[in-house]
């Protein structure tokens, strides 16, 4: 026990920071990405020697966290929940400085973002997320299995899709909230 203790502290623990990061851009919010993580975790527990024994353990954490956040997707499209864009509800709360119309129209863009990315599928925000992160296409390569041609094709669809949902957001109409009755 003490051993495996020894072996996670060594290959695990020192990447939990990059882990978490790369959950947070896929999953939009701390609470889902530190259960990714946990899971992750949890499957390196699992598979120590076969960790110990990848020439790049960073890598091997993130192709099993990557495919973890996939299979969750799938999970979560066949048994649709409703959520709720709570960070974008507790960004227009906020008392922090500039001023309550700044932060309102950053929240509002962010929240765009937010929801833009989010409507993307889940190997398009996968991809995009671990770019975002600074990883190069080799580095996504091993993590993600996809060749280089197609990754390049795949990230760029991935940019065109964020522009395009970007865009309609953008072009939506806003509809003024009611304030009265109005009969």
């Amino acid at each position: 026990m003490a051993d495996s203790k020894g072996k996670f502290d060594e290959l695990v623990a020192p990447h939990l920071t990059r882990l978490f990061r790369v959950a947070c851009n896929l999953l939009g919010n701390h609470a889902d990405a530190r259960d990714l993580v946990q899971d992750t975790c949890v499957a390196a527990c699992e598979s120590l020697d076969q960790l110990a024994a990848s020439e790049h353990p960073l890598r091997w954490l993130l192709r099993v966290q990557h495919n973890r956040f996939i299979d969750g997707a799938r999970r979560r499209r066949s048994a649709p929940v409703i959520q709720m864009d709570v960070r974008a509800r507790t960004a227009r709360l906020s008392s922090e400085a500039p001023g309550p119309e700044e932060q309102l129209l950053q929240a509002d863009s962010e929240g765009e973002l937010e929801r833009a990315f989010q409507k993307l599928d889940e190997t398009q925000r996968a991809l995009l997320s671990l770019r975002a992160e600074g990883y190069s296409l080799a580095e996504i390569e091993a993590v993600t299995g996809i060749s280089r041609e197609v990754l390049r094709s795949r990230l760029q669809r991935a940019r065109n899709r964020l522009a395009q949902n970007l865009e309609a957001m953008a072009g939506a109409p806003q509809r003024a909230p009611r304030l009265g009755s109005g009969s």
